[in-house]
């Protein structure tokens, strides 16, 4: 009777992170930042997420934003992570991404910031909800002073892996991503309602690295308002995490 090979064991690949071929230094954090970390991100997912069911869909992801905070640490001059109670330039932690973060691309000194996520929406079809081609999310700009929270350049870096939309119904049928110099596939958004919110995830978690860009598209198959917002993480500097405007 012949042998029977031994069983293969399944190999679990590590998490992926869609990075539009930059490349991911990493720092490891500390046991004592780890343990943060993991403390602060299930307050950071209760912040975002509004819904329980959410919050479990989000917090599925857990290991690729710790990678990210890994690589954020590595492009942050490996400061030291304090999570959501970072403060002063001296130290980097995460919080949620912010409508003044990605909704003010190119804005110049003097211009009064975007700080809400609420938009109109006034013509279907294809069009941009953050950026564009010809002028993307750029985590290079100084914004519009040197202390406001448009300023980006060298301090801030953001992981996000699906959409939030809090109106009453979601606009948006489909979305296509542009990070760094890639243009990625159309994702259909498949919105799972949890009573009065709507949650769309990605096709994987989006790494835009310190300085790095982004735009996103969506196909809006109706008018009206909409409080879209991107869910994920920015890892920043604790002087920026404090900024107001």
């Amino acid at each position: 009777m012949a042998a029977i090979p031994p069983r293969i064991p399944p190999v679990k690949a590590p998490p992926a992170l869609i990075t539009g071929g930059q490349t991911v230094g990493r720092t490891p954090l500390t046991p004592d930042e780890e343990a943060i970390f993991e403390r602060d991100f299930e307050r950071v997912v209760k912040l975002i997420a509004l819904e329980r069911d959410i919050g479990e869909l989000i917090a599925m992801d857990i290991e690729h934003y710790k990678i990210v905070a890994e690589a954020a640490k590595a492009a942050l001059n490996n400061l030291p992570f304090q999570g959501l109670q970072a403060t002063g330039p001296n130290i980097f932690g995460m919080q949620p991404i912010r409508a003044i973060t990605v909704r003010n691309p190119g804005i110049a000194s003097g211009a009064t910031p975007v700080i809400v996520w609420t938009r109109s929406v006034t013509s279907t079809g294809w069009q941009d909800v953050f950026g564009s081609s010809a002028n993307p999310v750029s985590l290079a700009q100084t914004g519009a002073a040197p202390n406001s929270a448009t300023n980006l350049k060298d301090r801030v870096v953001l992981a996000f892996s699906g959409l939030l939309e809090t109106s009453d119904s979601p606009k948006f049928s489909e979305f296509r991503v542009h990070l760094q110099n890639v243009d990625y596939g159309v994702m259909p958004a498949t919105w799972i309602e949890a009573s009065n919110v709507f949650y769309a995830p990605l096709m994987g978690v989006f790494y835009v690295g310190k300085n790095g860009q982004f735009w996103i598209r969506g196909n809006a198959r109706s008018t009206g308002t909409s409080v879209l917002q991107l869910v994920g993480l920015c890892f920043a500097t604790g002087d920026y995490m404090t900024l107001e405007t």
